[in-house]
């Protein structure tokens, strides 16, 4: 019987076509000595016995709850159990991988003291195909922008999930690493345990092998996705060479100068306005019309583009339109220019609306 008096951890396990490990993963997570726990499966369209060996939990075991959907993705079914867990933390772990009895009691008592903490990993050992330790980097956020510094399985309160909309279902691969960019880009702490928690299975047809495919795609999602976080840890977007991607920033930035004004009161847009030509591009590739109505973060804005003007990118139309006060129903809050080529410029005013 789990004590109600302990915070209740739900383990999500999204779970396609593994009939071949789910019970030694199940197995692993039920022998945690942890004992308010709650495991919530979500099958995702699987077609051998996956889902009936999942059901045969539930039937005797209480903690596991069994919910299954069309095959969609693992995002969704994540999403999907997010959605049914009652826990205050989450522990995300994957059909044919493994946990330690003491990780998610030595997670919790790291949540339960620092409000700060945003996640708890551990180090990592790979099995299957593979063994020996995962050396995962120590948590970094500037080098989140560059890769992944967390193993999928780390704990995380439910509620900074949901305050982020969850799993991305955008993201055709590496949705843990959009996961962690979701929730950690603007702050929060990051505890690793010194003890091994966790047991990634290597094989042949595992997601991490399969979502190399993916790469061009997911960069390119990722951009759109979090085109602050980028210009503001990598000075630009993300590149598919990832590790040249700050001095890349930096030469395009050396034959395309900017100039850039943020009211004091939306400072904390500032690094969404420096972002503009890429987010204005990726909503037009979309068939917006100008005009846009677009976020930046929380705030809704709206966004005029002088695209090819004459003249001098400092004195640009945006630039005279911020600086002119207006009494209209749209209220200017920043401009961007930036030197397009020899003679000409593009430029951007973002307004509020009154």
């Amino acid at each position: 019987m789990s004590d109600s008096r302990l915070p209740l951890v739900s383990v999500i396990v999204p779970s396609y076509n593994m009939e071949a490990y789910i019970a030694e993963t199940l197995d692993s997570v039920l022998s945690s000595n942890y004992e308010n726990i709650e495991v919530v499966v979500v099958d995702d369209g699987s077609k051998d016995s996956s889902l009936a060996i999942a059901q045969s939990y539930a039937e005797r075991d209480v903690r596991v709850r069994v919910f299954s959907q069309q095959n969609s993705g693992p995002s969704v079914a994540r999403n999907l159990a997010l959605k049914h867990s009652q826990g205050e933390y989450v522990l995300p772990v994957d059909a044919d991988d493994k946990i330690e009895p003491n990780f998610i009691a030595e997670a919790v008592a790291v949540l339960e003291g620092d409000a700060e903490v945003k996640a708890v990993t551990c180090r990592c050992e790979f099995f299957g195909n593979r063994t020996g330790e995962w050396n995962l980097p120590e948590f970094d956020r500037h080098k989140l922008a560059l890769d992944n510094r967390l193993c999928a399985s780390s704990m995380y309160r439910r509620h900074d999930a949901m305050r982020i909309g969850g799993y991305s279902e955008l993201v055709a691969a590496r949705e843990d690493w959009e996961f962690w960019i979701s929730m950690l880009k603007d702050g929060g702490k990051v505890v690793k345990l010194p003890s091994v928690g966790f047991y990634y299975r290597v094989r042949s047809a595992s997601k991490r092998f399969r979502d190399r495919g993916f790469k061009a795609q997911t960069i390119d999602q990722l951009n759109r996705l979090h085109p602050e976080f980028f210009e503001r840890e990598l000075g630009g977007k993300l590149h598919l060479q990832r590790s040249q991607s700050i001095l890349r920033n930096k030469l395009y930035r050396m034959f395309h100068p900017r100039s850039v004004e943020v009211c004091g009161e939306y400072s904390h847009l500032e690094w969404y306005v420096k972002a503009l030509p890429r987010m204005v591009d990726y909503a037009m590739e979309q068939g917006a019309a100008l005009p846009l109505t677009m976020r930046m973060g929380e705030q809704e804005v709206v966004v005029d583009a002088f695209r090819g003007e004459r003249g001098s990118y400092k004195n640009s139309v945006a630039a005279l339109r911020f600086a002119v006060a207006t009494d209209g129903e749209l209220k200017p809050i920043a401009y961007y220019a930036e030197r397009r080529g020899l003679h000409s410029n593009d430029s951007y005013c973002v307004y509020v609306r009154r």
